[in-house]
């Protein structure tokens, strides 16, 4: 039997009421009936115990993966960033690299002799990722319990969409500094939880004396389990010997958006008004090693 005290050393992803992010007490904010959001006031962040209370969602992987290819514009910007050497080869590993679309851009970016892999849980999608052909390396299952199997560091390593899904993203953010190159980078895309749609969400709830759920639902679907804002991101980064190189904003594609017309239009103006003034629904984060 879990005693109160052991509740509140687990983490709020896990059932319990520590901040997935920082390790503080997190207190219930939002009660979407099914699983709750959670607020950490130390660092930030929000999260939601939606896995462990088997709360249902609306995702559809299929639909997500469908649109891959969406993001090529993302993809493009974060090269022109980076802009590797062309004297060497460069090693890449892409986690939660899904149906192995954004490691065939890096082939034919980075040329035959890149060193590509991929972590990827889902079994039918990392056999798709294998399917292309391309000299991939993927490595099926837990991304912590694959890092642990690595044995070479990496000069790229990627996060498209995937911190949000994490129970335990400071321990895979320490894993992943632990197979980073000395000049090596890693980059993540997230949610960022100071955009203007999840902020309307709560507000809503909070206004509503606690019940309109339906916005807060919507803008915290229960696929996702943490819920960032850049002060989180920069405590984890100390806390795994990394730092900040670079941080942008950017918003949702009209073709990921789901709902009716009328739903997915108002979404995309306000994205798009939100995103000129420097904010966005995605945090862009380039983190390398820490400077001694």
């Amino acid at each position: 039997m879990t005693t109160p005290a052991q509740a509140i050393d687990r983490l709020s992803t896990e059932g319990g009421r520590a901040c997935p992010v920082c390790g503080q007490t997190v207190s219930v904010r939002i009660d979407l009936f099914d699983y709750q959001l959670f607020e950490c006031t130390h660092c930030g962040c929000w999260s939601s115990d939606a896995l462990a209370r088997d709360a249902n969602t609306s995702f559809v992987p299929e639909n997500y993966f469908s649109h891959a290819d969406s993001d090529r514009d993302k993809w493009e910007k974060l090269s022109s960033r980076l802009s590797w050497p062309t004297d060497r080869p460069i090693s890449a590993l892409d986690v939660g690299c899904g149906t192995g679309a954004y490691l065939e851009y890096l082939r034919q970016q980075m040329g035959k002799n890149a060193l590509l892999d991929g972590i990827e849980l889902d079994p039918e999608r990392a056999a798709q990722s294998r399917e292309r052909g391309l000299d991939l390396c993927i490595h099926e299952g837990d991304a912590l319990a694959s890092l642990a199997r690595l044995d070479r560091s990496f000069d790229q390593i990627t996060l498209w969409d995937v911190f949000e899904h994490v129970t335990a993203p400071l321990e895979l953010l320490k894993g992943l500094a632990q197979v980073l190159a000395p000049k090596g980078v890693i980059y993540l895309q997230t949610i960022n939880e100071r955009s203007i749609l999840p902020t309307l969400g709560r507000a809503a709830y909070r206004l509503s004396g606690q019940r309109l759920r339906y916005p807060a639902r919507r803008t915290h679907e229960a696929h996702h389990l943490v819920f960032f804002v850049r002060q989180g991101i920069e405590y984890m980064a100390r806390e795994a010997g990394l730092e900040i190189r670079e941080v942008w904003f950017d918003r949702l594609a009209r073709s990921r958006m789901e709902g009716g017309e009328l739903v997915r239009t108002a979404a995309s103006l306000l994205l798009a008004l939100e995103n000129a003034f420097g904010n966005g629904l995605f945090i862009n984060v380039i983190l390398e090693k820490r400077k001694a």
